[in-house]
């Protein structure tokens, strides 16, 4: 990923925050240089300081395949806006995107046997804690029918491009103005930027 210093966001526990906040997520693998990607949930575990992404998949989706073979990418997506030019007070500028994504990459590996239903249940406590019990047979077929797997994260990538290129100003001026759009996209990266802020603030004051 292009990342540039002013939108790097280094600081493992806020990426670890985010993987968790945006827990669906797009996982990439490139078996003899083909692109193949699948939208899934994953449940984001630490154990020892490492950190795994687990998850399940259809059976009959080819990915689980490409695994062991060369290093897979997961991409956890955040929210995003368009910034319109006009808001700065600062001229002359463009329209952009601001957004804030983090890149998770690591070496996959299918897990079997009990770790298949306690992945399958991690991800219903985690999204669906009230789920009525399902019947014995019907659990079977249903974790017969899926591939669960393990991510070992070996790096991470976090870019956070939230106007830092730009004046306290303008970046109180997007803020503003994101806040007050009807798109709750627009109004979650305004609340990003504020946080981005606050906590530069801090910095600034610590001695």
């Amino acid at each position: 990923m292009y990342l540039p210093a002013h939108f790097r966001q280094d600081d493992p526990q806020e990426l670890r925050r985010f993987m968790r906040e945006h827990g669906f997520a797009l996982l990439v693998t490139a078996p003899e240089g083909v692109p193949y990607a699948s939208h899934l949930p994953l449940l984001v575990h630490e154990e020892q300081g490492e950190v795994y992404l687990r998850s399940h998949m259809a059976r009959a989706n080819r990915q689980w395949q490409h695994f062991g073979d060369s290093e897979v990418l997961v991409v956890f997506q955040g929210p995003h806006a368009l910034v319109h030019a006009n808001w700065y007070d600062s001229a002359p500028n463009v329209p952009t995107w601001n957004y804030a994504a983090v890149h998770a990459y690591g070496a996959a590996r299918v897990v079997e046997g009990e770790a298949t239903r306690e992945i399958a249940y991690g991800l219903v406590r985690q999204h669906t804690p009230d789920m009525h019990d399902i019947p014995e047979d019907f659990e079977r077929r249903l974790l017969a029918g899926v591939v669960t797997f393990e991510v070992r994260v070996t790096r991470l990538e976090g870019k956070y491009k939230l106007s830092q290129n730009k004046s306290a100003q303008d970046r109180s001026n997007v803020v503003a103005a994101l806040a007050l759009s009807e798109r709750a996209s627009d109004r979650d990266t305004a609340r990003l930027m504020q946080r981005a802020l606050e906590q530069e603030t801090c910095l600034e004051g610590t001695p």
